[in-house]
């Protein structure tokens, strides 16, 4: 009870000085934060700033509102006109007319010269469509100097460029051509293409010409069908100094196609090795084997016809001995298993080749149907034929070598990128 009584006014005396120390704290930071504002007061905006503020946006307003009319008004009429140009064109059918007249009032606009510029350049652009490139020349020009820094600027220096670069004849040799080449009749006609051969020899040097004998060959090559006319009208290309290096390298590509195209592997290796520098490397190695699978071709062919040879002529005499039953007795012993294997092979080779995205399973199946018979003609000619060593030497070589020719003969038949691949 002593305790009891004791304990009770301490705790209340503990109470007390909490409290105490709360409120103290408590006014301490009321004093602190009234300090705090007294040293950064906020700043309210009076009535004579909100006043100021509104009239100078008004004066702003009244300002952009005042700016140079006569600028805006002078964009907006070249901007129309050249929508108006634009829109004639764009009718069905086009009003070369109307546009022009526009193209001519957004000349006329000349405080505005990117409009201008603008027109100057789809002028000249029907000028050039028209065949008067003195005009659009001189229409390139004119949309430089209005506008030296702008799009349409570089639009024009562009077609300049390209029209000096054809201006020989004074544009003659370019309309010749340019007729020809936006008239598709008269583009696949042989007599107006073999027309344009016989000008493009009195051009004067320079690209037009260049692109008139690219252009015929193209035509001979593709849809006239003169591989031959073509080759020649290449090869002056290849040999003109004033062809650019890109169409040099073209034409050398295309005349070395056309050579092969024809069977000439010869002349096309020929004409690879003689302009190396002109062709791709990979280009002119697949020529290479191109002209080195002809000899392939004849030694395969060669190899199968003495086989045949040889395997007939023991079959005859077999014949005449009267021990040709012993030829259908071997094969007749052979064939169930020589069968069985070459199914599988042409089976199992087959599926492989059909696993890959270009593989081709037929070049396998046809290589089977090759390959049995000879197994059991080379079957036939081992039971009857001589024993002799040089004979036995001579029918182990050429039946191992007539595997290899069969297969050679019906990948150069079915599948001849596959011979690529294994580099033949």
């Amino acid at each position: 009870m002593l305790v009891a009584a004791t304990a009770a006014p301490r705790r209340e005396e503990r109470d007390r000085e909490r409290r105490e120390m709360d409120g103290a704290r408590a006014h301490g930071a009321d004093e602190a934060l009234s300090s705090s504002r007294q040293r950064h007061p906020t700043v309210e905006p009076s009535g004579s700033m909100r006043t100021t503020g509104w009239s100078l946006l008004a004066t702003l307003s009244l300002a952009l509102m005042g700016a140079p009319r006569g600028a805006l008004a002078a964009l907006g009429a070249g901007a129309r006109a050249i929508e108006a140009a634009n829109a004639a064109l764009g009718a069905d059918p086009p009003n070369r007319e109307a546009a022009l007249a526009a193209l001519a009032e957004a000349i006329s606009v000349a405080d505005e010269p990117e409009a201008v510029s603008e027109a100057y350049v789809l002028r000249g652009r029907l000028d050039e469509e028209g065949g008067a490139y003195e005009a659009a020349l001189a229409d390139d020009r004119a949309a430089l100097a209005a506008a030296p820094n702008t799009r349409w600027a570089l639009r024009a220096s562009v077609r300049a460029e390209w029209l000096l670069a054809r201006s020989e004849g004074r544009f003659e040799p370019l309309r010749r051509l340019e007729s020809l080449r936006q008239d598709p009749a008269r583009a696949n006609d042989a007599s107006a293409v073999a027309a344009l051969e016989r000008d493009a020899e009195s051009f004067p040097p320079g690209m037009v010409r260049v692109e008139a004998r690219m252009f015929v060959a193209e035509a001979y090559l593709g849809r006239l069908h003169r591989t031959g006319d073509a080759d020649v009208e290449l090869r002056r290309v290849v040999n003109d100094p004033r062809a650019p290096a890109l169409t040099v390298r073209l034409a050398e590509r295309e005349l070395v196609d056309a050579l092969s195209g024809e069977g000439r592997f010869d002349d096309a290796a020929a004409e690879a090795r003689a302009n190396a520098a002109q062709l791709d490397p990979g280009f002119a190695k697949r020529i290479a084997r191109l002209a080195r699978r002809r000899i392939e071709r004849l030694v395969a062919y060669g190899v199968l016809a003495m086989f045949g040879a040889m395997a007939g002529a023991a079959l005859a005499r077999a014949q005449r001995r009267g021990v040709l039953r012993d030829a259908g007795r071997a094969i007749r012993r052979v064939a169930p298993v020589s069968a069985a294997f070459v199914a599988f092979a042409a089976l199992a080779g087959g599926a492989l080749a059909s696993n890959y995205e270009r593989g081709n399973a037929a070049p396998f199946w046809l290589l089977g149907l090759a390959v049995l018979p000879l197994i059991l003609l080379a079957r036939a000619w081992s039971a009857v034929g001589s024993r002799t060593r040089a004979v036995l030497v001579l029918r182990v070589v050429l039946s191992g070598a007539r595997v290899l020719a069969a297969a050679f003969a019906r990948l150069d038949g079915w599948a001849p990128a596959d011979l690529e691949g294994v580099g033949l």
